[in-house]
Parts: structure tokens; sequence; C-alpha cells
């Protein structure tokens, strides 16, 4: 074989490698700050205003996202893979607005209140968390209008210990709706040591 002729095999072997490398599972031993970020259709009137935004406006729900429950429905769709940052492996979650009314939800800079939880030590814990912003205009409402619906792209976790994950919504203080339980794996630093912030200047409101 001539040398330009192997030069160039080599230079595609390495290409295909590195471009075709294999997404993994997010096995990190901390929890993650929450990232499920929508837009509204419905300006908040009541904000203060200058919160942070989002692109992630809701779409109409149709056929294929496979909902016939009624109600507002928090969904793992493990059928519908993604990748997340172009390295690790996800799945689809869904927030979908069946009832007959516009659905009101708390947000903080476009930040919805939805942590993954799992069952470890015969209890539902936390492995996310939210951060909490010390300037008043975060906080605002975003709206979802009937049969419409967000999506987001969660990462499908990998770790030591084998159980079961589900994501958890706030509506209120106390009020609380589910998603579908899925199977994970997960490591134990992940119910206790934050993935943390650091403030990107004087006017980040994050400190965690």
């Amino acid at each position: 074989m001539k040398r330009s002729t192997l030069t160039t095999v080599i230079i595609l072997l390495l290409s295909s490698t590195t471009f075709g490398q294999s997404k993994k599972d997010l096995n990190i031993d901390f929890m993650l700050r929450g990232n499920i970020y929508a837009k509204s259709s419905i300006i908040d009137s009541t904000a203060l205003g200058g919160f942070g935004g989002s692109k992630n406006l809701p779409k109409k729900i149709n056929d294929s996202l496979a909902i016939t429950n009624s109600g507002l429905l928090l969904k793992i769709d493990t059928a519908q893979t993604t990748t997340i940052n172009d390295k690790y492996n996800g799945y689809k979650l869904y927030i979908a607005n069946k009832t007959d009314t516009i659905v009101q939800l708390e947000a903080s800079d476009s930040r919805l209140y939805v942590i993954a939880e799992v069952f470890y030590g015969g209890k539902w814990q936390a492995i996310e968390y939210l951060p909490s912003s010390w300037c008043g205009n975060s906080y605002h409402n975003v709206y979802l209008k009937q049969n419409e619906y967000w999506t987001f792209d969660v990462p499908k976790f990998a770790g030591k210990i084998k159980t079961k994950l589900r994501y958890r919504l706030m509506l209120s203080k106390y009020k609380f709706i589910y998603s579908n339980e899925i199977m994970t794996s997960f490591n134990k630093k992940q119910l206790t040591e934050k993935e943390g912030h650091t403030p990107n200047g004087l006017m980040d409101p994050y400190n965690d």
C-alpha cells in the first residue's frame, strides 16, 4: 500500500473513532442543580420583571405522546432517548396539561420546581436540588394552556446502587405531583453533596 493511501486510511479510522464515540450514562458523586426550564406563552403580569428567560415554549399535545390520562401529568418517556451535551445518554421528560383549565406553576428565572428522587433507605430522597435566588426579580409564574406540554432532556444516571427513580413537581408549598417510576442506579453522595455554583459576577443571584 502506498504511503499516501495508508495515511488516508489512518486519518479515516481516527476520525471514525472520534466522531463515533458512544455516549455514556451520567455517573457522578454529587447532587445536580435543578435544570428544568420552561417558557410560558402567557405573560405573568404580576411578576416584578427582569427574570432569566427560556426558549422552551410549550407544544400542542398530539397522538405521538401516547398520553391518555387526564389531569396535569409528569412523565418520563424511556422510549424517547436523547443526548445531553453531546456526551451523555438521556430520556425525555414531559409536563402535560390534560385538564380543562390553564395551569399556573411557580418558577425562578424560568427554572421549574422539579427534581429527581430515588428510593433509598425505605423512602424517596432527592438527588437534585433547587438553588435559591436572593433577587426578588427571579421569581415569577409560568402557564401551561389546556392540551399543551413542555418537553425536557433529563440524564440517564449510573452508579453503584440500583433502585427506582421518579421526578417530583412542586405545585405549591405542600402539594406535589410525581412522574412514573423507572429503574436506575446512583451513587450515595448524590444524596448529600451539592454540585455547587460559582457566582458569575455581582449580578448573579445564585450562590449554591
